[in-house]
């Protein structure tokens, strides 16, 4: 299964009565987005920073096509989920964001 069809099916089923269990949802969502990424980020040479980008690029995108996904079928927090991208949360990461730039 691709990461974005586990990230919609991770929201799909997962009930939201109250902030806490978005915040909950949210943070399931990263931790799988984490989970994807860093096996394949092992698996490169550390010093290959295209190769992570393109690995990292494609997580980001993974993300847009669950929210886009969501958005077609009426889910009622698209727009928080695109609010709360794990591209925002990854690059709010000072570390983070000067690797994935030195991919450039």
């Amino acid at each position: 299964m691709f990461l974005d069809d586990k990230l919609y099916e991770c929201v799909i089923h997962t009930k939201i009565d109250s902030p806490d269990d978005f915040v909950n949802l949210i943070n399931a969502l990263y931790k799988m987005c984490e989970d994807h990424f860093k096996p394949e980020l092992l698996a490169h040479k550390p010093d290959n920073y295209r190769e992570a980008r393109v690995v990292i690029d494609r997580v980001f995108k993974s993300w847009d096509l669950m929210v886009a996904r969501l958005k077609k079928d009426g889910y009622f927090l698209f727009d928080m989920l695109e609010k709360y991208a794990y591209r925002n949360e990854y690059l709010d990461n000072k570390e983070l964001k000067a690797i994935y730039e030195k991919g450039k």
